[in-house]
This record gives structure tokens, C-alpha cells and sequence, in this order.
């Protein structure tokens, strides 16, 4: 059963007393009550608004302090429709008013609102805020709706019905003391959709001449999204046969039907509900939310699962994909349309569920049916709903800052926004390092309070506690991996306030098993923003050497041979070239470089493949080849882990099978936090060789050329070198060509 009909009417009262009776459940800030909020903000004014289910909404200029503007179902003086059963009658001639579920009042639900500037009006002006909307009557009988206004906050004019569902092949009745509504699918706007050739009759809409819920929506929860062309879209679904998404023609605000077919990956497309992209076989998931990310390149589809009562399993998930109508897959790869055999909790990337932390006065409890907003200045933020541990089914809005990790996934703060902002040059490892309340979301929809538990970021890489394992921050951002029981968990380190006001670090980040980690340290933070980005800075004039911290020995090419495919091998420090690098930062690829020999700066490092044991060898540089590039990440003992380029960073250069042997290989590997995957660089100055074009073209040799030579000897490291006759011609004349060579030989280049 489709749990949201308990919120319909009695419900819908009760949500406006607090379990605490007016105490506040964290850091004090004004709290509103607004179930399913979506999340908009208004071009002309920069406020913010959530519009939500039964006719509430609030707004905020600081995404923490709310006030209400709506009042609920009141009629005929209703804030956002004015009166009701007038402005909407022709949504309540299908469901929504004194019918079924909703006898004695109304069921509206989860609006949707935006600006849109091709909208035409009905006096010909353009633009317009619209509402879309929905009503319903049962878990399956609902209509999706839009309305127009002039102003964000309303009073909102009734436009159309756009999809209904619920309905029947032949007659069938349902009635109340004022409604007899025929359910037949010709009581709805499909037979006129059809006879304008919009739409083609579906045999398979029915079941039994019942409308067939296993493969088709409950017609609510519509949200409105556009792609990186500017059309516009309109996702919507609940339970039932799961969440489709239909085009919406901007200048109408109605939907454009598709042909009925197949997507090229086979999933369903229906010319009336459109594309299927989620769920199906009457399985929970609802309130989807699509948003594009320009900096990922992909829309993510937000749902949630489970029961939205506290102790129904209400639970957030998150898909995405590179295109606006799928498929859209999860961080284990699987799609998000379900098949009938499908175990619901192995599909979808969990985002939050019911957890305490202790800085919680009581358990979050069914926290979703959220929203996101890309905010102008590029930031992130979810919206949601969330209720208490506490024996109501009370329930409060709340605003998560999120970022997006090295795989493009989303990852959401622990804490709720309270204005901190995520330092993007990351922490200073110190400041990392401690004691955390830790907390894994897991996989599961059920009523489980996840506690907190007690880890510890030791300053050496390695997580003990409740949970063991490694950890290490990216070299130049807040990136973080966690690594516990041989899974990697992918996110950021954030410096923000606690639900009780102190600035506390803490993580959050995603694994491909589909689970969030959380992490809250319990002493405050009193460190500041990392400056220094590297222990050691990677310049490309200097020369490096990368010696192993388990294995004591370097980074070597075997034999020093300088050919394509010489293998790199590990060997003791002698001071040949063939142990010297030099870096080259990649000008297509931020954050990657090229690693040449010293020895013959034309050939470079190079990885093989993707995969655990990926040899590492050299190879004449190409810039054009991905496999020549790698990244620098930046560990707690101030050594360096080199991810491979190819392996998309998720492989890190390693001595093979943890050898201290001389001549043992050197692989890439994925990152398990052993002193054989890390590494110490040394550097020195590299050395200048100077032409006759450093000097004075008459010939001579003057004041100023002395000076030079004496500002090479000065910076030369060595202190052993005698300039002897025969480093100069026999007729004991010093020409140019005598003095270049001579300084050359000084530092070492000839």
C-alpha cells in the first residue's frame, strides 16, 4: 500500500504539532513543517521556497531560518488556490476531493513550482510561475495538474489535467454523499488525446479491465527538469509500475506524447505515461527529482523508498545517467527499472535512512521525498523531510549541503547546513586525524536506526575502532577515500557545525556496494583552510626521486635501458638517471602529470590498463595518451600515493606483492592503505645548461660572463670540482665556446 494516503487528511493536522512540544530538536533556528518539499528559487527575488504537500510552503533567504506563508486546506480563502473545490473542480471531477480516501476533505500533493519564460498566457503576455500539482483518491486513482501565477507565492489559476491514472477499461463507480465518478478510462483526457492522434489505446493499461498498477504509475509526484538543449521535461510516479517522464512543450505547459515503443535498451515507453526510468511491479519508489550537473555531465534521478510513516523504511536513492530519459543506473551499475523478481534494497545508491548521532537530541527518522538545488554560485544543497524518533508522526524540513565526489557521485553532508562552506583546497592532515561518531546508511528499507559508532583517522592512514581499515585526503583538494573492510568509500572531508552548533570535521562518502559512510569527529575543529598543498611542491624544474616507504628502494628502470616497454622495477638508491624523474602537469587534464626519465626525457611512466596488476613501464611520451598521465595524493605521513590515470584514479603505482627483493616490479593496485603503495619524494634543482646564447655575441668574454660563471659555481651542489688547463684549448686562449663547455662540465652536463 502506497503509505502517503495516511497523510491525507488526518494526518495533515497532526503534522502541525510538535513531539517536543516546541523544543528545539538541534541548534535553534526557525522550523517548519512541510512534507515533500521542492525545492525552487525565484530569479526576480533570490528567495527560496519550498512548496510541498497539503497546501504548505515556506520560504528562507539563508536556507536555515523558514517561515510559513500557506494555511493548509483552508477554503474558499486558501493562500495558494483561493477556493478550492472552484479553482480545481476539474481535478476533483477524477479524485482528490470528499472521495475514497480523501471522504470529508482534500488530497493535494507534492507541487513542484519554476519560472517559466515561454510559457504563453491566456492574455498572450510570456512568462509564467508554474505549479505542477497533483490529486488523488487512492493509491492508484490520482490526476497531475499545472497552474499558473504572476507571482511565486500565488494565488495560483487552474490551467489542465495532464495525466490521469486509476482508471478502468469499462464502467466502474465511486461515490461519496456529493461525488459519483465513473472510473473509465473515457472519464479521463486520454480519449480526446486520442482522437487528436496524440495518443495510441493500450490494451495493456488494463488488467482484468482494472488499470494494470503493476506496469503503469500512480499519476502524482511530477517534477519538472530540463536538458542541456532547453527542452523541458516532467518526471512523475509512485509505487505502482514506477516513474516515467514525458517532454512538456514550454510554451503549453502540456505534455508532448511519445510513440509507444521501446527505449534502444529496452525499457518501456507508452505514448500516454511516456518513458519508464524507474521502478515498476508495485514495488516502493516515489517523489522523483532530476537535476543535470554540468561539471559530471550526467542528470541524477533522486527517489525514495519504503513507507513515509517513522518506522516505514523511508529511505532516499540516487541514479544517474547521460541522458535526460535514461537509463539511469546506480553506483553498482545496476538500472534503475526494476524487473518483477527484483529485490528492491540491492537497486539504488543510499543516500540517508533513520540514524542518531549524538549530537541528536532523537533519531532522524524516514528522512526523504527530497528535492536538490544547483544554486547560482555553483553550490549544492538536498531538501528534504524528515521525522523523529519520538512517537508522532511530526515532521520538519531540512537542508543538507552536498558536493560531488572523483566518480561524479553525489555525496551529502552529515550535518545540516549551517552556512560552513567545504574548504575545496582540503585540510591539513592533523586536523583530520581523531576520534569520529561513524555511521554506514547500509542498503536496507526497514525501520533500523543506524547509531553511531566510534572510529579513529590514525595520523599514519590507518581507521581502528568499530571499523577498521584506511583513509587519505587527495594532495590538492578535499577528496577523501575511506577504506574499511576491503570496500572504498569515495567522498569529501567538510569542516561544518554539528546539529548542536559546533564545527566538528566530519566525512561523507559513497561506495559502489550502494552505501553512504558518515563521519562526525568528536572534538571540535580549531584548525584552518590548507594552504600548502604538497609536502614536497611538484615543480617541473626540479628532478625526483621516489623511493618506496616499506621496501626502502627507488623507483628504476631495469637495466637503465631507454626503449619503449623497459620495465620499471624497484632497486637500492645509486644515483643514476634511470632513478631520476622529472614531472610535466598535463595542460588537458587538471591535477595529472607526466613522469619522465632523467635519463632521456622523451620517454615517460606509462600504466597498462585499468585493472589490479596493471604493469608500469616507459614509453616515448605522447601527450594524447591518458595512460602517460598521474595524479599525486597527498597521504597523512606526508608521503605520496600516485594514482594512474587509466584506472580512472581508483589504482595506485605499488611494489608488487609487498617485496623488499632488489629488482622486484613495479604494478598498480587498488588503494588498500600499505606502506607498499606509498612513496617518498626527494627532489634537487635541475641543472641549467647554458648555451653561447647566454652570453654577449661579440665574442668576448667580459665582467658580466665572470659573473655568471661565478653564480653557476655558487649554486652548483658539489664542492670537489677543479677546473683544470685542459678543459680549455691548448693556445691557452678562453673562448665562448671553451667557457660554455667548462661551466656545462662544472654542473654536470657534459
Amino acid at each position: 500500500m502506497n503509505l502517503k494516503k495516511f497523510l491525507s487528511t488526518a494526518v495533515s493536522g497532526m503534522m502541525l504539532i510538535s513531539m517536543f512540544s516546541g523544543t528545539a530538536v538541534c541548534a535553534a533556528k526557525n522550523r517548519v513543517s512541510v512534507h515533500d518539499p521542492s525545492v525552487f528559487k525565484d530569479p526576480a527575488t533570490g528567495t527560496y521556497y519550498v512548496f510541498g504537500s497539503h497546501i504548505d510552503a515556506a520560504k528562507t533567504n539563508d536556507l536555515q531560518n523558514w517561515t510559513l506563508f500557506t494555511n493548509g486546506y483552508k477554503t474558499p480563502d486558501n493562500a495558494e488556490f483561493g477556493n478550492l473545490s472552484e479553482n480545481l473542480k476539474k481535478a476533483f471531477e477524477w479524485c482528490g476531493e470528499d472521495l475514497e480516501d480523501c471522504i470529508g476533505g482534500y488530497a493535494i500533493w507534492a507541487p513542484d513550482v519554476i519560472y517559466n519564460p515561454d510559457y504563453i498566457n491566456a492574455d498572450g503576455s510570456k512568462g509564467a510561475y508554474m505549479m505542477y500539482f497533483c490529486a488523488s483518491s487512492t493509491y492508484i486513482r490520482s490526476v497531475i495538474c499545472f497552474a499558473t501565477s504572476k507571482n511565486a507565492e500565488g494565488p495560483y489559476t487552474f490551467g489542465d489535467t495532464l495525466i490521469y491514472s486509476g482508471f478502468t477499461e469499462n464502467d466502474s463507480f465511486a461515490t461519496s454523499q456529493t461525488k459519483n465518478v465513473n472510473r473509465k478510462y473515457t472519464s479521463t483526457n486520454i480519449d480526446e488525446l486520442i482522437a487528436d492522434g496524440q495518443v495510441t489505446f493500450n490494451t495493456a493499461w488494463f488488467n482484468k479491465s482494472n488499470f494494470n498498477n503493476q506496469l503503469f504509475p500512480n499519476a502524482i509526484d511530477p517534477t519538472i527538469y530540463y536538458d542541456t538543449n532547453g527542452k523541458m521535461y516532467m518526471c512523475y510516479g509512485s509505487w505502482s509500475g514506477g516513474i516515467f517522464t514525458l517532454e512538456i512543450d514550454p510554451a503549453t505547459g502540456r505534455c508532448i506524447h511519445p510513440k509507444t515503443g521501446q527505449t534502444a535498451d529496452g525499457r518501456m515507453v507508452d505514448s500516454y505515461f511516456g518513458t519508464k526510468i524507474s521502478g515498476g511491479y508495485g514495488k516502493s519508489g516515489e517523489g522523483p527529482f532530476i537535476e543535470y550537473n554540468p561539471d559530471t555531465g550526467y542528470y541524477y534521478l533522486w527517489v525514495t523508498y519504503g513507507g513515509l510513516v517513522a518506522t516505514g523504511g523511508y529511505n532516499m536513492r540516487v541514479f544517474r545517467s547521460e541522458s535526460p530519459l535514461g537509463p539511469f543506473t546506480d553506483a553498482a551499475g545496476r538500472n534503475a527499472v526494476l524487473e518483477s523478481s527484483t529485490a528492491l534494497d540491492t537497486i539504488g545508491l543510499k543516500v540517508m535512512g533513520n540514524y542518531k548521532f549524538s549530537t541528536l537530541d532523537t533519531a532522524y527518522m524516514a528522512p526523504g521525498h527530497n528535492s536538490v538545488l544547483r544554486d547560482d554560485d555553483g553550490k549544492w544543497y538536498l531538501f528534504n523531510h524528515t521525522r523523529f524518533n519520538g512517537g508522532t508522526e511530526y515532521h520538519e524540513v531540512r537542508v543538507h549541503s552536498m558536493q560531488f565526489n572523483a566518480e561524479g557521485w553525489p555525496v551529502v553532508a552529515p550535518n545540516e547546513y549551517s552556512g560552513d562552506e567545504i574548504d575545496q583546497l582540503g585540510y591539513n592532515p592533523s586536523d583530520i586525524a581523531g576520534t569520529y561518531e561513524f555511521i554506514n546508511h547500509g542498503n536496507d528499507t526497514g525501520s533500523k536506526i543506524y547509531e553511531s559508532s566510534l572510529i579513529t583517522l590514525t595520523p599514519d592512514g590507518k581507521i581502528t575502532g568499530s571499523a577498521t581499515g584506511t583513509w587519505y585526503q587527495d594532495a590538492d583538494s578535499a577528496d577523501a577515500v575511506i577504506s574499511i573492510d576491503g570496500q572504498r568509500y569515495s567522498g569529501k572531508f567538510l569542516a561544518a557545525k554539528d546539529e548542536k552548533g559546533k564545527k566538528v570535521m566530519s566525512f561523507t562518502a559513497v561506495g559502489n556496494n550502494n552505501q553512504t559512510v558518515w563521519g562526525n569527529q568528536t572534538s571540535p575543529f580549531t584548525g584552518s583552510p590548507r594552504t600548502e598543498i604538497s609536502a614536497v611542491p611538484l615543480n617541473a624544474d626540479m628532478i625526483y626521486t621516489f623511493k618506496n616507504k616499506y621496501s626502502d628502494f627507488v623507483m628504476d628502470i631495469e637495466n637503465g635501458v631507454m626503449e619503449n616497454s623497459s620495465n620499471i622495477q624497484q632497486w637500492e638508491l645509486n644515483g643514476f638517471d634511470c632513478q631520476k624523474w622529472t614531472l610535466r602537469a598535463s595542460e588537458k587534464y587538471e591535477g595529472y602529470y607526466s613522469i619522465h626519465s632523467y635519463s632521456d626525457e622523451k620517454f615517460a611512466l606509462r600504466s597498462d590498463g585499468k585493472e589490479n596488476g596493471g604493469n608500469i613501464d616507459i614509453a616515448e611520451f605522447d601527450e594524447n595518451n591518458t595512460s602517460m598521465l598521474f595524479r599525486f595524493i597527498l597521504n597523512p605521513d606526508n608521503t605520496y600515493s600516485i594514482a594512474t590515470f587509466s584506472s580512472g584514479s581508483t589504482k595506485i603505482i605499488e611494489v608488487e606483492s609487498a617485496s623488499k627483493e632488489y629488482g622486484a616490479n613495479i604494478q598498480q593496485w587498488e588503494i588498500n592503505g600499505s606502506d607498499c603503495q606509498k612513496w617518498v619524494l626527494s627532489s634537487e634543482k635541475k641543472p641549467v645548461s647554458y648555451t653561447t646564447g647566454d652570453l654577449n655575441d661579440d665574442g668576448l668574454i667580459n665582467i658580466a660572463d665572470l659573473v655568471l660563471l661565478k653564480n653557476v659555481l655558487l649554486e652548483s651542489s658539489s664542492d670537489e670540482k677543479i677546473i683544470l688547463a685542459s678543459d680549455i684549448n691548448e693556445d691557452g686562449v678562453v673562448t665562448i665556446a671553451d667557457f660554455i663547455s667548462m661551466i656545462n662540465k662544472f654542473i654536470g652536463k657534459e
